[in-house]
């Protein structure tokens, strides 16, 4: 699993590997996504199995691919940096939405 936010947006810097260890940081991402109230809705993209990930204004969040070969996947690739996602639409400030998330946690 490997991730692009272009220094102008959280992302993993070094790729994640290992079924379980992806699994593990997937799982993570799940439950962040949860608390932010994003969805996640199946797309293609570049040619590839993929989904677009939103905010709860519809604004893009992240856009994530899945290289699959003989039927099983052997890569995840994701993109937060803004500047790769504004053909798609509106795109959320992934940094802000985690910000806000941890202050109103922190509030609790």
């Amino acid at each position: 699993m490997a991730g692009d936010g272009g220094n102008k947006a959280p992302a993993v810097l070094e790729p994640v590997q290992g079924r379980e260890r992806v699994a593990r940081f997937l799982l993570g991402l799940m439950r962040q996504g949860v608390r932010l109230r994003l969805e996640m809705r199946p797309e293609e993209v570049n040619g590839e199995a993929g989904s677009v990930i939103t905010d709860p204004g519809g604004r893009v969040v992240t856009v994530m691919v899945l290289n699959i070969a003989s039927g099983v996947v052997h890569g995840i690739r994701s993109v937060v940096n803004p500047d790769k996602l504004g053909h798609l639409g509106p795109v959320a400030n992934f940094g802000e939405l985690l910000k806000a998330d941890r202050e109103s946690r922190h509030d609790e």
